[in-house]
């Protein structure tokens, strides 16, 4: 499969988003008070894009993104283009969010995207905006299916998931034809397949067959309003299988784990690139790049080093944007302090 050039040793990527600026919480007061047109949320969007990428690459970021601006929200985005769905009204609508409000959809006929998902969109702009390598990321069929009643029209969410496959492929090809070269699967709901993980495996290698990029998968535990989806959060059961998914790249989540299991990457690896997750996005606290520098030496008594790159464990959608900035920083200024002790620039 194809990969990126010219990066430097243990080069930093973007996961996707990037803190919300407060100014963009007016418009969307705004849009739904019904103040805006089209032409005036388009604007607002772009200036958001803006913004994120310019921030991204201010604090020295290798691997950029748009901050995924241009999606305004990472849920109802990609199932608001879904045909074949409606929305759910929550039973509990007071207090902090739960279980009981996990499903947003229900699925009432056969799903379409007849329209796709608009990554291609959003990497013209990228491509008009930025010269730096940049990533291009699409929430996957599992993470979609999660918010999903499939009843009355599918059996399990599992199905529903595997009806999403061929537009998230068709998708994902398109974005390459656009001008994408690193394509990443958005994955924080990647337990809940009806066939345990084989069947994770197996539906993520569908969706990128054929797709011409660098690719990799993100599997997070979930990163709603600052907090994970799961309480028991490890990969022990999935690494085993890492092998078995034909792609580039992994991108894995350590800092809120307190770096746990990064020994098993050693093991189950294989040729893969690691994208390591060493900043923690749910934290209220700031990392110093002296702390980012002790979580990448951890990584590298388990990966080499020129297949090591470092990340957020998650975007930065749920975090406050000075504080989301900083830790960008951190996280570069970090990468620099280890580059130089292995003798890099």
């Amino acid at each position: 499969m194809p990969q990126l050039t010219g990066l430097p040793l243990l080069p930093v990527q973007s996961i996707g988003s990037s803190g919300v600026p407060s100014w963009m919480w007016l418009v969307r007061d705004a849009v739904a008070e019904g103040k805006l047109g089209p032409s005036d949320i388009d604007e607002s969007l772009r200036d958001g894009a803006e913004l994120a990428l310019r921030e991204a690459e201010e604090v020295g970021t290798d691997i950029v993104s748009d901050g995924e601006m241009l999606r305004a929200d990472f849920t109802r985005n990609f199932h608001g283009r879904i045909t074949g769905l409606e929305a759910i009204d929550y039973e509990r609508r007071l207090g902090y969010p739960g279980p009981d409000q996990l499903d947003a959809f229900r699925a009432v006929a056969p799903l379409d995207v007849p329209d796709g998902y608009g990554m291609v969109a959003e990497i013209e702009h990228l491509l008009s905006r930025t010269t730096r390598p940049f990533v291009s990321a699409l929430q996957g069929p599992v993470t979609q299916a999660f918010r999903i009643d499939p009843s009355p029209q599918y059996p399990d969410k599992g199905q529903l998931a595997w009806a999403l496959v061929p537009f998230i492929n068709r998708e994902l090809k398109a974005a390459v034809a656009a001008g994408a070269t690193l394509i990443q699967l958005d994955e924080p709901a990647f337990w809940i397949m009806p066939g345990g993980l084989p069947e994770m495996v197996d539906i993520t290698n569908a969706c990128l067959e054929g797709v011409d990029a660098m690719t990799s998968l993100h599997l997070c535990f979930g990163n709603f309003r600052g907090r994970p989806a799961t309480s028991y959060r490890s990969y022990a059961a999935f690494a085993p299988h890492f092998r078995d998914l034909r792609l580039d790249a992994l991108s894995l989540e350590f800092a809120n784990r307190s770096m746990w299991e990064t020994e098993l990457w050693a093991d189950h690896g294989g040729d893969k690139v690691l994208v390591a997750g060493i900043i923690d996005v749910k934290a209220r606290d700031l990392e110093t790049p002296e702390i980012v520098a002790s979580r990448i030496r951890t990584l590298l008594e388990s990966c080499a080093p020129d297949k090591l790159w470092l990340s957020a464990d998650c975007g930065y959608s749920q975090t406050a944007r000075g504080l989301a900035v900083a830790k960008m920083r951190a996280l570069v200024e970090g990468a620099r302090i280890v580059r130089g002790e292995l003798g890099a620039t």
